[in-house]
């Protein structure tokens, strides 16, 4: 796998949300919609949505327009070469070789599981 699309899919898309977000604006580069709106689109809860478009803004993938009251915040593709260059990497890498396909599955359960594991090195408390 490409050393930029792994450090992508580790540090910046980081679920299987994020992944999919990605391929959604490689397939939709003109996309402009709030996080909500991607999140109807794609069929995750809006929670889960949210923090991967701050991510990618925050990286530089996706530009954050504000609205001038604040009512809302869309976010759209920041289509520069390099972005661009880089969504599409990560798709081929994905859609066109099941090997790299399966590794970022594995990554991405990876870090899922360990998010997800009980921390044990706080001391326990005990009433005796």
């Amino acid at each position: 796998m490409d050393k930029r699309v792994a450090e992508f899919i580790r540090d910046v898309a980081q679920t299987i949300v994020g992944l999919e977000v990605a391929l959604y604006l490689q397939s939709n580069p003109k996309t402009f919609d709030t996080a909500a709106g991607l999140a109807l689109r794609l069929h995750h809860p809006v929670e889960a949505v949210e923090p991967v478009v701050e991510r990618f803004a925050d990286y530089g993938l996706m530009r954050k327009v504000t609205s001038r009251d604040g009512a809302y915040t869309c976010y759209s593709l920041n289509r520069t070469p390099a972005m661009w260059n880089l969504l599409c990497m990560i798709s081929e890498s994905y859609i066109d070789d099941a090997e790299t396909r399966k590794e970022i599955v594995r990554m991405l359960m990876s870090r899922r599981r360990k998010r997800s594991q009980p921390k044990t090195d706080s001391p326990q408390s005990s009433d005796s």
